[in-house]
């Protein structure tokens, strides 16, 4: 049977400027490793979440399972502070949208190696 913990993997370009681009957007860095010589990093974002997303190297991917290397997840995080979330995420990267009003209270924004990512307001 499966946990109820969930585990997300993003496959990126550069592992340190991803680590430090989800640092300061308030994610927590939860491990560090090397896996094959390949820096690796799991964070949640938020000390109680039940999911892990793992970051890995795409030219680690490559070698070890390269079926899923273009498979790129859509990720929607919820927000109870979405104006200071948005305010935070504009100033670190120049790919945050302006906030939506519809479908519901939104933005998205693309981290360093462009994976783009949703925000809900809760």
């Amino acid at each position: 049977m499966f946990t109820k913990e969930l585990g997300l993997m993003l496959y990126v370009d550069d592992v340190v400027a991803e680590k430090a681009f989800w640092q300061a957007a308030g994610f927590i860095i939860v491990s560090e490793s090397q896996v094959m010589d390949f820096e690796t990093f799991d964070m949640k974002n938020h000390a109680q979440a039940t999911a892990t997303i793992t970051v890995y190297d795409k030219a680690f991917i490559k070698q070890v399972s390269p079926e899923v290397l273009d498979h790129i997840p859509s990720l929607l995080f919820e927000s109870d502070a979405i104006e200071k979330l948005h305010e935070r995420i504009s100033g670190l990267t120049d790919t945050c949208s302006p906030l939506n009003q519809e479908p519901f209270l939104n933005f998205n924004f693309a981290s360093p190696s462009g994976l783009y990512f949703a925000v809900k307001g809760v």
